[in-house]
């Protein structure tokens, strides 16, 4: 499934502007991003509707309209034989409509996609894996186990190190919003290599945890990363707007709920916390940055026809023993090897700059980009302060606690920058 269709958890907002609605901001040629977006997008307190642009908002997408069933309806092996039925029909529908490429990282999610549809176009199928420093080198041998077991050719796309500080302003401008980590920059040279090696469209198993409870203490761990991250952008952030408490009231709240469409309060907050992980963290680089390459990117976890029997199974059939997915583990054990299946989950979002084996060219871009005359602009930015951060990240040890956070804060810091620079460019469309 596209941006553009399927299921309401994969569709990534839109951007409106006056009469006109666009899936690309720059059809719109914003003129700059407004400052008080700024600050509250890096205190994780973006409004409903609202974007970082300037002039620019926000059409959200729909939450579906599912609760998870609180009593098993079926016994479980009949419950795991329709889950791997839907997801096999929706395999299906998109080979029959020509997709013979699989994006496969070596977990269970991309592993289970490759076995279905080399079940389904024996000889025919690609899969494609991302040979770069931090990928996890037990998914990467898990990855050729895969490949060579359902019978289909092996891509590996070699991304050096030294490219993802020059890719990093590209990668930006395509996913139209601050990235996070280096993982987001290497998914934009990844499906740069892809198309440049023949392929149009891409199975992907983005949103498999999200809609199978992959991952049961993310919630936790991402509430975390939220506090963490609010109080690192405080200290670069000139004073806003306060209540009569002195107190930022958006900013109290979690982003998932900051973040709610009219009605959307109704929605348990799992699923409330998983559009906002789709929408925000994990589907701009897989599905703005294949387009922007060519590359369509389908992902069959987030179909309508899965994700609705996904989100309707008991909580207690999902997460067990601390371990995520335990039913669609159970149902895929035929299709996948154990090794595969019975893998924990590695951290999907922990790759920093600061980690990098090119680490002091990161750095050099770091310092490029915050700049009074680039991070200026922007209003609403402490350049001093920011530049003081800068500093303290260079001393950091790659593996220092607050290292991740110190990272995250200053790639958005930069993406911003960049993406304010480009708007106010007013460059002409892309497409013109």
């Amino acid at each position: 499934m596209s941006h553009a269709s399927g299921g309401p958890l994969a569709a990534l907002p839109r951007y409106q502007s006056s009469a006109r609605v666009a899936s690309s901001v720059w059809r719109l040629n914003p003129t700059g991003l407004a400052p008080e977006a700024v600050a509250a997008f890096l205190c994780h307190a973006t409004r409903p509707g609202e974007s970082v642009f300037r002039g620019v908002r926000r059409l959200p997408g729909a939450l579906p309209r599912v609760r998870r069933g609180t009593e098993a309806l079926a016994d479980e092996d009949t419950l795991a034989e329709r889950l791997v039925a839907a997801l096999a029909d929706r395999v299906g529908r998109h080979l029959a409509a020509g997709a013979v490429d699989v994006s496969l990282s070596g977990g269970v999610d991309s592993a289970t996609l490759c076995a279905l549809a080399a079940r389904q176009a024996p000889g025919r199928v690609r899969a494609w894996t991302m040979d770069v420093h931090f990928a996890d080198a037990t998914e990467r041998r898990n990855a050729r186990t895969v490949a060579r077991e359902a019978g289909v050719e092996l891509v590996d796309v070699a991304i050096p190190d030294a490219v993802l500080p020059e890719l990093f302003e590209p990668a930006v401008l395509s996913q139209e919003t601050a990235i996070l980590n280096a993982r987001a920059v290497a998914s934009f040279a990844f499906y740069a290599e892809a198309r440049r090696q023949g392929a149009v469209t891409l199975l992907s198993g983005a949103g498999a945890d999200e809609v199978l409870m992959g991952n049961p203490e993310a919630l936790v761990g991402a509430t975390a990363r939220v506090r963490e991250d609010r109080r690192l952008a405080r200290e670069v952030l000139r004073p806003g707007p306060v209540d009569n408490l002195g107190v930022d009231q958006r900013a109290r709240l979690l982003p998932w709920e900051a973040g709610l469409a009219p009605g959307d309060e109704d929605h348990p907050e799992e699923v409330r916390y998983a559009a906002w992980v789709l929408w925000e963290l994990v589907l701009p680089p897989e599905l703005r940055s294949a387009s922007t390459q060519g590359v369509k990117v389908h992902t069959p976890y987030l179909d309508a026809g899965f994700a609705d029997a996904a989100l309707a199974l008991p909580r207690d059939v999902l997460a067990r023993h601390d371990a995520g997915k335990w039913l669609f583990r159970h149902a895929v054990r035929s299709l996948v090897p154990d090794a595969v299946r019975l893998a924990r989950k590695t951290p999907r979002y922990a790759q920093t700059a600061l980690s990098s084996p090119v680490r002091a060219r990161w750095l050099e871009l770091y310092r490029e980009w915050l700049t009074p005359d680039r991070l200026g602009p922007l209003e609403v930015v402490d350049v001093g302060a920011a530049r003081a951060l800068l500093e303290r990240s260079a001393r950091l040890a790659p593996d220092a606690s607050e290292a991740g956070g110190v990272d995250r804060l200053l790639m958005r810091l930069c993406s911003l920058a960049m993406l304010h620079a480009h708007a106010s460019a007013r460059p002409p469309c892309p497409e013109s």
